[in-house]
């Protein structure tokens, strides 16, 4: 009988070996002070040592310096009846290159209970790890690629609406130099006549003066026709009437020459201007909203600097006025519906333009309202595409981000906005006198 148990005793622990040797993960056991005292083929096989080689050798041969501290708190768990299930870490290999591999840890107890070693099995997952690596890495890309998309997506719309917005102002400026066009030589034609005809009328008004000194006396048909027309009154007026027509034909012509300054269809893109016309032909054309309804509208205080000739592109510099106080009037408008009449005619709204040389190659155009001025989080959002705070159908919030751009990216320039809560807003252009691409 003890005979055979003791065959069978062999076959067990045989087939246990054999078990051990057959497995594809590493499996090793040591004592708790951290000597190794068996190790298999697969052991052999993840990190490079022979069985002769590590027998009885401490367990640090396998660990990387920032993992010494690992064995003493696997032994703390143990102790404590934790088990330890699929902790990954690394290790190292004898040539020195570290492994990624994934370790359960269990107790080895003596008939008392008593723990008197560790066994583990170690799986290599440094495979996975590089397929998890470069799944998070792919997915990092694909976010980016997103993001990236997106992005390019948003400025293809913004580009868009740009192209669509520049169309409209090319169209509105085409119209504006071809109605300036026509208007211009009726007028130009009114205008160069009227000096002859005052002239011709002074004659005829003169001639008639030395009839009436040497023919006092009328005969009844000439008598009723002078009293028919007038004539004492006509002589009185026709210079009067004469002179009204000059001032309105000399306003018209003063028109016509700020639609042609503010539409500068026939010159050149880049050009050295008089920035002051540009800013003087745009509050023409803005004249009717200036004067507003009824008894109210807004001050208009213009404190110009002595500035040089300004090399830029007049016309889409005009359009950032035009954007800028059109701003300026929609929020003062509204404002002042909700103020009385007396409130008002103690504060009048109003608009002011300041320009300046800043240095001997920048110049500076301020214009500021005395609005309600701006939330410190709208102002961060002011020049974003799209973004309005007017309500549906009156505006699309690309305004001030075209602007934006025509005065940073076309004219290398500056633009920002600073405005007091309550009290103003004062939008800040800034451009070099001379343009560089």
């Amino acid at each position: 009988m003890e005979n055979l148990a003791s065959k069978q005793a062999e076959e067990a622990l045989f087939r246990l070996v054999a078990i051990v040797e057959s497995c594809e993960d590493a499996i090793i056991s040591k004592t708790l002070d951290g000597v190794i005292v068996s190790w298999n083929l697969s052991a052999e096989r993840m990190f490079g040592y022979k069985e002769k080689e590590v027998l009885g050798q401490h367990v640090t041969i396998l660990l990387p310096a920032d993992r010494i501290n690992e064995e003493a708190q696997i032994i703390q768990k143990l102790r404590q009846g934790e088990r330890v299930e699929h902790f990954e870490t690394v290790r190292k290999h004898k040539d020195g290159t570290l492994i990624d591999i994934s370790l359960t840890i269990s107790p080895i107890k003596n008939s008392t209970g008593t723990i008197i070693g560790i066994s583990k099995i170690a799986r290599d997952i440094s495979t996975s790890k590089q397929i998890e690596k470069a799944l998070r890495e792919s997915e990092a890309q694909l976010r980016q690629k997103a993001i990236d998309l997106e992005i390019t997506l948003l400025e293809l719309k913004r580009m868009q609406n740009q192209l669509v917005q520049n169309e409209k102002m090319s169209s509105l400026g085409q119209l504006v130099a071809g109605v300036a066009h026509e208007i211009n030589n009726p007028v130009n034609f009114i205008y160069a006549n009227l000096k002859p005809a005052n002239e011709y009328t002074q004659d005829l008004l003169r001639l008639l003066r030395l009839y009436q000194k040497h023919y006092p006396k009328l005969v009844p048909e000439i008598q009723e026709e002078s009293e028919e027309i007038d004539l004492n009154f006509l002589v009185e007026d026709l210079p009067n009437l004469l002179s009204s027509m000059e001032v309105g034909a000399v306003r018209i012509k003063t028109i016509v020459d700020s639609l042609r300054n503010f539409s500068r269809m026939d010159e050149a893109e880049i050009k050295q201007v008089n920035i002051h016309e540009g800013t003087d032909s745009t509050l023409m054309i803005l004249q009717h909203r200036l004067k507003g309804k009824s008894n109210w509208e807004i001050k208009l205080v213009k404190n110009y600097g002595n500035l040089p000739l300004v090399e830029c592109k007049p016309s889409q510099l005009n359009q950032v006025f035009m954007n800028i106080i059109c701003n300026a009037i929609d929020a003062l408008e509204e404002r002042d519906q909700q103020r009385t009449f007396e409130e008002i005619e103690q504060q009048p709204s109003q608009i002011l333009i300041s320009t300046q040389m800043l240095d001997s190659h920048l110049v500076q155009i301020r214009i500021a309202d005395n609005g309600q001025g701006i939330p410190k989080i709208v102002q961060e959002q002011l020049f974003n595409p799209f973004f309005t705070t007017k309500s549906v159908g009156k505006g699309t919030g690309l305004g001030l981000s075209i602007s934006y751009q025509i005065v940073t990216e076309k004219h290398n320039g500056s633009l920002w906005c600073h405005s007091i809560p309550g009290h103003q807003t004062e939008f800040v252009i800034e451009i070099p006198i001379r343009h560089t691409v």
